[in-house]
This record gives structure tokens, C-alpha cells and sequence, in this order.
């Protein structure tokens, strides 16, 4: 089992940096919030992140309580200020040289460090992030890391604040199995200083620890499986150790390499982990929320040398930083949850605001339903992925081909620092609407028009509602109804040539008070203990699941067997009827999120694209009393519920 990552990533760049949203894509939910050993690096090599201030304020929103910075950024350091978020903060390989120089240190320090503490709480210094011994500034690390940490002692600060370096695990000659770990002839020299230093003040080894680039490095020997933590059963026996996952085999083989050159004592800290989402082999959604869950939920318990010892980790990262190396290093972020964004009020905040709201909330992903032009203008330079909406009312025009061209040039291509991510054609269009005839000329002419512009990364598709579905149960029966299938197969045609989704809004709230006696209301709110559908070998827990994947056996009946679907609004009222009630809306929002990671029955361990509805209360819409309480929030901004959107 070869697991040497040699190959881990390019020569030609200077560091790793990092990306955001592990409160987005991913992981529609990752529950960082008590993992006490996990932190998130933080970089910033993109030009459409939030501000210092918003992101601090994102880690403390959703409990993360460790950070890592590639620079001493004064932005950042001041708004880390009185944050209690623990902090890594890395020396940039430009300064080593000058390091070198106690003065220079001894100011660096000074300037960094100690006029920002206590009020910052810096954990580690990394003095270098994975430089390789070949490298010309090598031989800076270690005088760098000397005077650092003498500067450090001047300050009183020595015993709190430990320096180190992060190294690469290519520095590795062995590595399998795990026990035959040991530095390469090339690296011994580097790296046997360094150790000594760690040993002798008690700090530990900076590690970045990367599974995805070992397995892509050699799939033929290392499975899928073992790299992103779920193989069922050992896959490397090593002696006493039994191994089955890839990042606790490569944790060891570096402390096996430790032992061997006088480190013994040395802990590791991982000081990077990820999986990039896009731009390689093996990189996608699936597998990076696959990666970062069962990451997450394995540092506390250790490794096979170290059982029970939790294991300091960091994700990379944060944010997709979108000026880094094309490729995978692009996409490391994780991404959130979706949320509408609906204006049929008459008291909700500014656009500005609103945008102000979702990234210091952490939502990555918005819904808007016209190309509202203030809301698109709040959202330029932002992080935020975008489904814009083409009013039902407009579909007719632009069953033209230069008026779609003439909408496409105006709302989207005007907007080129908007992350457009779909565009949705008609909203809850029905076969006997007016608009209907005109769905799919108006998609296929803002289809055209987008590849004209250079655009086609932008997807084109429309939401539907469910009650398209002729036959909904059992889900494996799912099927459209007769007057629906003219159309939408030509509808589903298009998106399966295309290769866009389906956008469902899916609201179980709906199904439940319409036959409150058959459907019970836990498996409604997605809270029913034990399996309560049984078809054929998928059991279904829950509502939601149950209508999605009818919505998935409508589309391989129909030819869309390939198409996916993203759910592009659900939700609970918290009044205007019995069950519409505040309780029940909490209980359903927060196991909504809490789910969409684990897939349906039918789609296992593939994290549905979903989208709430809706941020706010909209207080002008109806006619039911209940459609003006979906609101996640009040229009005063105040949460109703406390969800967390990561």
C-alpha cells in the first residue's frame, strides 16, 4: 500500500493559503460547534471574500474556535481582538531570510505579537509553511525559528505561545506501512535540527496532511475508501495496529519517523486537512462532504499509536480562493446551505443589508426571484452563489431569442462579479398556466444566450412543485401525472443534454395538514425514530426523503435518469394554523439542515443542494395567513429559530 505524497501538489507555489466556507457547499452541515479539536484555516487568496471583520464573526457564529492565518494581516489581527478564537499564525516564506536576523525577529514579534496580546489568543507560530529541504530558503527555518522563539521568551510569552514549522508529509521516504515511517535521505539533514528544536521546548510538529493527493497519486494501490474514511474494515495491518483509513496511516508513519530521528516526544498538530470539491479526479461535493464529516467526527479519538489522543486539526479551508492555481486548488471551501431571499414585504431590511446578513451569517448560497437590480449590485464582490429567478410573467418575451439575449446581457452578464450559479426559468409553472407553453423556449433561448457570452457554467433549469407527481407512494412509484408529462419530458430532455438540475420546491408542511390522519407529523418534521416506509430494500425515516426520491423514480421514468435535483425551497410556517407553529418550524429547520448531508435512500452519502424558504416573514403575501410566516427571521433581523447554516 503505497502512501508517500511526493506527488501532493506543484513545486512552483509559494504556500497553501486557504479557502471559506466550510460553512457552505459542503457540507450543507457540518457540525464543527464542540468539536473542541478542530480549528479552520483561514486564507485569503481570493478577490471576493468578506471582510476580516465578518469572517471573525462567522468562525464565533458557528463555534469555531481555531484559526490559522498565512500572514500577520492587521485586519485580521485587530478583528480577532477580544474573539477568544486560538490562533496559528504563519511567518510567509519571504520573511524567513530576514528572520534570521535577531533584531529583525525580535521587531517582527513585537509588531505581530505582542502589541495584539493578550487581546489575541496566538496558539503557534509557524515559521514556514511546507518549504522543501531543496529549497534555497531551507536553510532559514530553523536560525527563523530560533529567534522567534527567543523573541518570544524576552516577551514572557515562550511557555504560551510554541514555534514551529509546517511541513508536507512528501518529506517522508517511508511511509508503508505506518511503523516503516522515516524521512527521505534528501530531508533528514532539514528536518533532524528542527526536531531537536521541538523536543527541547516542548512544542509540536505542524503537519498538512492530505489523503486526496496520495490516493490520487496512486488509485490503483490506495482505495477510494480508505482515504475518505470509510472502509469497513482494516486495510492495513501493521503489527499490533490495525489501519482503516488513510489519514491516521499517514499521521503515524510521520510519528514513526519522529521516533526514529530523536522525536519521540514531539506531538503532531495537523495543521491542514481537505478535500477539494471541483477540479480533479476524485474531487467533487460528494466525496469533500464525505472527507470533512468523517474527519470531524475521527480526530477525537486518535490514531492507532496515539488512541485517545485527540488530534489538533485544521481544515483547509475556510473559503474557495478563486486567485489560487487552477485546478483543485481552487476548491477546497465548503459550501452552505441555500436561503430564499423573498421581498414581498413591505417593512424587511435594505438590500445592502440583507447581503450584509447572509455572509455574516455564514449562507453561502441565495435564491432571489427577479433580477432585482439592488439586490444584484449588494451581491457584487461577494461569495455568495446566486439563483436568479425569471418572473413567470416574463416568459413569454423572452420565448424570443434576442429579448433572452437582451435579459442574459442586462441582469447577468452586467454583473460579472455575481457568482451566478443557476437560473431558474418559471417558478411552480403548471401544465394549464398561460406561461406554460412558453417554459422551455424561454430556457433554451437563455441557454443559447449564455453560451454565447461565455457563460455556460451558468446552469439553466426551472422550479417545479410536486404536485406535477402523479403517483408519489411508495417513492419507487413515483411518476408525473398524465397532464404533466407533455410537459415537462421536454423539460427534463433539455436538463439531461445540458447537464443542469431539476429545481424542486419540496414542502412536506403541505402534504401533513392535508391528510394529517395518514401522515404523521415526527415523520413530516423529520423526526421519526424508526423507519416508517418500507419500499423494497429503501426504508424511509422521513418525509422529505420519501417525496424526493418519488421526485427521482418521476425523472428515470421520464428519461432523466441522469438528472439531478436541487431543492430550491422548503420550509414550515410558525403560524397561522395549529400545526404552523414556532416549535414545530425550529424542529423542522434544524433537521432539515442537520440531514441534507446524508442523501435520500435512494441517493445514500450525496448531500442534497437545498434551499430554505425563507429568510424572512414577508408580511404582504397570501392569501393564507400562513404563507406570511416562513421567515427564518423576523424582519427586524432577530432569529426566530437559532439555526446554524453550516
Amino acid at each position: 500500500m503505497a502512501m508517500d505524497s511526493s506527488n501532493r501538489r506543484s513545486n512552483t507555489r509559494a504556500s497553501m493559503a486557504a479557502i471559506l466556507l466550510i460553512c457552505g457547499f459542503l457540507l450543507s452541515h457540518l457540525e464543527i460547534t464542540g468539536a473542541q479539536s478542530i480549528g479552520v484555516c483561514y486564507g485569503r487568496n481570493g478577490d471576493n471574500l468578506p471582510s476580516a471583520a465578518e469572517v471573525v464573526s462567522l468562525y464565533q457564529s458557528n463555534g469555531i474556535g481555531r484559526m490559522r492565518i498565512y500572514d500577520p494581516n492587521q485586519e485580521t489581527l485587530n478583528s480577532l481582538r477580544g474573539s477568544n478564537i486560538e490562533l496559528i499564525l504563519d511567518v510567509p516564506l519571504d520573511k524567513l531570510e530576514e528572520l534570521t536576523n535577531a533584531a529583525a525577529a525580535n521587531e517582527w514579534v513585537q509588531t505581530n505579537v505582542v502589541s495584539f496580546s493578550p487581546d489575541v489568543k496566538f496558539r503557534y507560530i509557524a515559521v514556514g509553511n511546507e518549504v522543501s529541504p531543496s529549497d534555497q530558503r531551507a536553510n532559514f527555518v530553523l536560525p527563523a525559528m530560533t529567534n522567534v522563539h527567543n523573541a518570544l521568551a524576552a516577551a514572557g510569552l515562550q511557555d504560551q505561545i510554541k514555534v514551529s514549522t509546517a511541513i508536507a508529509s512528501s518529506l517522508l521516504g517511508d511511509s508503508s506501512p505506518p511503523s516503516d515511517g522515516s524521512f527521505s535521505d534528501t530531508s533528514i539533514s532539514f528536518i533532524t535540527p528542527i526536531i531537536n528544536f521541538l523536543a527541547s521546548n516542548g512544542s509540536p510538529l505542524l503537519a498538512n496532511i492530505y489523503p486526496y493527493f496520495s490516493y490520487t497519486g496512486d488509485p490503483i494501490n490506495i482505495g477510494l475508501d480508505f482515504a475518505l474514511f470509510n472502509a469497513p474494515e482494516v486495510v492495513v495491518q501493521d503489527g499490533e495496529y490495525g489501519y482503516k483509513n488513510l489519514f491516521d496511516a499517514l499521521v503515524d508513519s510521520l510519528y514513526s519517523a519522529l521516533e526514529k530521528t530523536g522525536g519521540a516526544n514531539v506531538n503532531i498538530v495537523v495543521s491542514e486537512s481537505g478535500w477539494p470539491s471541483e477540479g480533479g479526479d476524485a474531487a467533487n461535493v460528494d466525496n469533500a462532504g464525505t472527507y470533512y464529516r468523517n474527519l470531524i467526527n475521527h480526530v477525537t479519538q486518535g490514531t492507532p499509536k496515539r488512541s485517545g489522543q485527540a488530534i489538533e486539526t485544521y481544515l483547509f479551508a475556510m473559503f474557495d480562493e478563486n486567485l489560487k492555481e487552477a485546478g483543485v486548488e481552487q476548491h477546497f471551501g465548503a459550501k452552505p446551505i441555500g436561503v430564499c431571499n423573498g421581498r414581498i414585504a413591505d417593512n424587511l431590511p435594505s438590500e445592502q443589508e440583507v447581503v450584509n446578513f447572509y455572509t455574516s451569517n455564514g449562507i453561502g448560497k441565495m435564491r432571489i426571484y427577479d433580477p432585482n437590480t439592488a439586490t444584484l449590485q449588494a451581491l457584487r464582490g461577494t461569495n455568495i452563489e446566486l439563483i436568479l429567478g425569471v418572473p413567470n410573467q416574463d416568459l413569454q418575451s423572452l420565448a424570443t431569442p434576442s429579448a433572452a439575449n437582451d435579459w442574459v446581457q442586462r441582469n447577468v452578464v452586467a454583473f460579472s462579479d455575481v457568482k451566478f450559479r443557476y437560473i431558474s426559468v418559471g417558478n411552480e409553472i403548471k401544465p394549464g398556466d398561460a406561461a406554460a407553453p412558453f417554459v422551455l423556449p424561454a430556457m433554451q433561448n437563455i441557454n443559447n444566450a449564455l453560451a454565447s457570452a461565455n457563460l455556460g457554467q451558468i446552469k439553466v433549469s426551472t422550479s417545479i412543485d410536486t404536485s406535477l407527481l402523479g403517483n408519489s407512494y411508495p417513492p419507487s412509484a413515483g411518476s408525473f401525472n398524465e397532464n404533466a408529462s407533455p410537459h415537462i419530458t421536454p423539460i427534463i430532455n433539455f436538463l439531461a443534454t445540458t447537464g443542469a438540475p431539476l429545481l424542486a420546491n419540496v414542502y412536506t408542511y403541505f402534504p401533513y395538514i392535508s391528510d394529517p390522519v395518514n401522515i404523521n407529523i415526527g415523520y413530516a418534521l423529520l423526526a421519526s425514530p424508526a423507519v416508517v416506509v418500507q419500499d423494497g430494500t429503501f426504508g424511509y425515516q422521513n418525509l422529505f426523503d420519501a417525496m424526493l426520491d418519488a421526485l427521482y423514480s418521476a425523472l428515470e421514468k421520464a428519461g432523466g435518469a441522469s438528472v439531478d435535483i436541487v431543492v430550491s425551497e422548503s420550509g414550515w410556517p410558525s403560524s397561522g394554523e395549529a400545526s404552523a407553529t414556532v416549535e414545530n418550524a425550529s424542529t423542522y429547520y434544524k433537521n432539515l439542515i442537520n440531514h441534507v448531508v446524508n442523501g435520500t435512500p435512494k441517493k445514500p452519502g450525496k448531500p442534497i443542494e437545498t434551499y430554505l424558504f425563507a429568510l424572512f416573514d414577508e408580511n404582504q403575501k397570501g392569501p393564507a395567513e400562513t404563507e406570511r410566516h416562513f421567515g427564518l427571521f423576523y424582519p427586524t433581523k432577530e432569529p426566530k429559530y437559532g439555526v446554524s447554516f453550516t
